[in-house]
């Protein structure tokens, strides 16, 4: 079983044993994106989708902003919803690009916000000068729009993606982000740059868990090396439940090639190895089966529980 000594100051927090685990009692989303970043659903209708769903445990993690409870704080009550305060930071280390989630953030933390302020206004920014670009080149396509299909998020990439597919420019968002949103596409603006270590320590100041998202997604060739080198700079988990075949892109210190089960089997290993807590979440946005996300992630509710994750008390 996985101690966490380092995670004993954080009284929101308390442990879920091996001992209480009963069946659907700690069902959990802990990775899900609302209409303030990138997704398609209010923070409200994320709730209602939950309870339809028999989530139990809570987080909203959108990009670059704390997500908030209190206009939902009656909606989880009625449902017995515990909820994390979550976000997701883009950030990179040695080059290499992630992402990392924090949970039980505190929302009114002001150095986090300030930086996360930051990002959001550059993300912005770096959405406009994309558009200009494309704009230059021909394309039929405004930040105006862009602006109504983003609603109260920061207009970033899938909102672009999403006015070039109302165009008929695309077919698909995976083909405007690979011809035209992608790192080698002429129209590309580069990310902020943030280190690792910086959204690592903003989390954790910010009383927060900070836990690696889907490494799967990211070229690392040592996942191994590359977590310890993140644990020393204050990482405390990973994600290791996930729905998308991306996963799949994870290579091992052998550089073979894993399949779904082993590369799960292979990252709870590395947590126990390493002291660290595997998570799991959905990343869902919108548009697609959050019921067959859900249960693509299902068989790891109970390991989740097993292994000591934290859940919250509100």
């Amino acid at each position: 079983m996985y101690i966490y000594a380092e995670c004993f100051h954080i009284k929101q927090f308390y442990f879920i044993s091996r001992l209480n685990y009963k069946k659907n009692m700690y069902n959990f989303d802990l990775h899900i994106h609302s209409t303030l970043s990138d997704g398609e659903l209010s923070p409200f209708d994320i709730v209602q989708m939950a309870k339809r769903n028999n989530v139990k445990i809570l987080a909203i993690t959108d990009h670059d902003i704390v997500s908030e409870k209190n206009e939902i704080i009656p909606l989880l009550k009625k449902h017995s919803i515990e909820f994390l305060h979550g976000v997701e930071i883009n950030c990179s280390h040695k080059s290499l690009r992630l992402e990392v989630l924090g949970y039980n953030i505190d929302p009114s933390n002001k150095k986090l916000s300030k930086k996360l302020q930051e990002m959001r206004n550059y993300r912005e920014k770096r959405a406009k000068l994309m558009i200009k670009k494309l704009k230059d080149k021909g394309f039929e396509i405004s930040v105006e729009r862009v602006s109504e299909i983003s609603g109260y998020g920061t207009i970033g990439r899938p909102h672009i993606a999403k006015a070039l597919l109302e165009q008929g420019y695309v077919k698909s968002l995976n083909e405007a982000f690979r011809k035209y949103l992608g790192d080698n596409s002429p129209y590309y603006v580069k990310r902020m740059k943030l280190e690792a270590a910086e959204a690592i320590a903003l989390i954790r100041d910010a009383g927060g868990i900070p836990v690696h998202s889907h490494p799967g997604f990211f070229k690392t060739k040592n996942i191994k090396n590359h977590l310890i080198e993140l644990k020393k700079l204050g990482l405390m988990g990973v994600e290791v439940f996930y729905p998308y075949p991306a996963q799949l892109s994870l290579y091992n210190s052998s550089r073979i090639k894993l399949t779904p089960k082993k590369y799960e089997k292979y990252l709870l290993s590395l947590c126990e190895e390493l002291d660290l807590i595997p998570t799991g979440g959905t990343d869902f946005h919108g548009g697609e089966s959050y019921e067959k996300l859900l249960k693509k992630i299902s068989h790891g509710f109970e390991k989740v529980a097993e292994s000591g994750f934290l859940k919250s008390c509100i």
